[in-house]
């Protein structure tokens, strides 16, 4: 039968009771294994004494009557009987095995082996008595069996009352047990508002005050994905949104044009009209490629795919300074970056992107410092592409607006098992660092992210 089935406190209540059954019984073959030397020593002694009764008191001839008396004051002595054997006369099996209120598996272990004493004594005639003493150790074994009994007694009553003591403290021990394999089902329910409550010892409350932590860091991640995917789910729609707009609007119109151009064509031949009707089409069309391309590199920069990080990182700084020509934007970008696996440059290109973005907006920013390279680190032992972000903007206090570009940004980082950090404070401009592994490493404990 295992031992998994019962619950914490059963099982180590077993074990102690175990325990306490061993100490018992090592007791008490101890206590019984010392009855045993005392019956068999007390017997000897008494035998002994009894020999030299004989000895002293020995009677002249061989008359009756004499060894008679001596028999009966040997009778009155514990432990001992004398016979006095006639001829070929055997001395007497024993009654029974057993005495009258003792129990017999306690008779049987305390008994000592037959001892007994012949001896042949001359007498003035020439002749020989035979006596006997025998070892009677009835009494000394009763008395034995009164002291053993309360002194088991003693032991079963010290361990009975030792065994419920720690039964009743393990039980007040493991009481919060229930309670904790409670807030772990809550958590495993994704019931992050259980709290555990403040246990009076010591040890369970580090554990509640642990645990009341892990959740409250649960729910408010739960919470900040919650925010982080409506975010998400609503730029997805405004994109969808400005898309559909500018489809509407821009490639509609242009198309509209270029059809009543081309019907005009058709109604005036003059070559004039011709060629000035060519040339508006021309320059739709164009319009239309300005469109569609910078439409296509909103969801996606095909230019990642042909040429590499590198020179897609350097039209992106490009655009933004055309944009912007008021923001010096100096960029760092190593040839080695494009080293990086192809499947995650897109997530460099739109943390950079990101980085810009929040710049122009938010940053109010003069210079712009840009820097890409891959490092190398002996602890961990690994290769990571690097992308800092500097500016000399306003900055901010991150902690009270944070806002989903950065937590976009490092919800990105996390996925990749990467590292972010960033650093800022009012009037001392903005920091960020990134470092992506170029493979996946296990067991990192280093921190993922950390704002300043």
């Amino acid at each position: 039968m295992s031992l998994n089935r019962f619950d914490l406190r059963t099982r180590v209540s077993m074990m102690i009771a175990a325990i306490l059954a061993v100490i018992v019984c090592i007791g008490s073959f101890l206590v019984i294994r010392h009855v045993r030397e005392s019956v068999e020593q007390e017997t000897r002694s008494a035998l002994q004494l009894a020999r030299e009764m004989v000895e002293t008191a020995r009677p002249a001839g061989v008359q009756a009557h004499p060894w008679i008396n001596l028999r009966e004051q040997l009778s009155q002595a514990r432990h001992v009987r004398l016979y006095i054997l006639q001829g070929e006369e055997s001395l007497p099996a024993p009654a029974h095995d057993t005495i009258q209120g003792v129990p017999r598996w306690f008779f049987r272990l305390v008994q000592p082996s037959p001892i007994l004493i012949r001896q042949n004594i001359p007498t003035d005639k020439g002749k020989l008595v035979r006596i006997a003493l025998v070892a009677h150790p009835e009494d000394e074994i009763v008395e034995a069996w009164e002291e053993t009994r309360v002194f088991l007694g003693l032991i079963l009553l010290l361990a009975g009352g030792t065994f419920a003591a720690l039964y009743w403290v393990l039980g007040r021990a493991f009481q919060p047990v229930n309670a904790v394999l409670e807030g772990l089902v809550a958590l495993e329910r994704e019931q992050y508002s259980h709290r555990l409550p403040e246990f009076s010892q010591p040890e369970w409350r580090r554990i509640a005050l642990a645990f009341n932590h892990c959740a409250g860091v649960l729910e408010q991640t739960r919470a900040k994905n919650r925010r982080l995917t409506r975010q998400l789910l609503k730029v997805e729609e405004e994109e969808r949104r400005s898309l559909a707009r500018e489809l509407h609007d821009e490639l509609g119109q242009v198309l509209s044009a270029i059809k009543m151009m081309a019907l005009g064509i058709k109604q005036h031949r003059e070559p004039k009209q011709a060629i000035d009707a060519a040339n508006l089409i021309t320059e739709q069309v164009d319009n239309l490629f300005d469109l569609i391309r910078t439409m296509i590199h909103k969801l996606r920069p095909l230019m990642l795919d042909d040429l590499g990080l590198a020179a897609s990182i350097d039209t992106l700084v490009s655009n933004w300074s055309q944009h912007h020509p008021d923001v010096r934007i100096r960029l760092d970008c190593a040839e080695e970056v494009d080293a990086f696996p192809a499947e995650q440059q897109i997530h460099a290109y739109r943390i950079v992107q990101e980085s810009l973005t929040n710049i122009f907006k938010h940053a109010q920013a003069k210079n712009v410092k840009l820097t890409l390279k891959v490092v190398s680190f002996e602890v961990p032992r690994r290769t990571w592409l690097e992308i800092r972000v500097e500016d000399d903007g306003r900055g901010t206090v991150l902690d009270k607006s944070a806002g989903f570009g950065i937590i976009g940004m490092r919800e990105r980082v996390e996925s990749l098992n990467g590292r972010f950090q960033c650093t800022t404070a009012p009037g001392q401009g903005f920091s960020l660092q990134v470092l992506l592994p170029f493979d996946e490493a296990q067991g990192d404990d280093h921190p993922r992210h950390a704002c300043r």
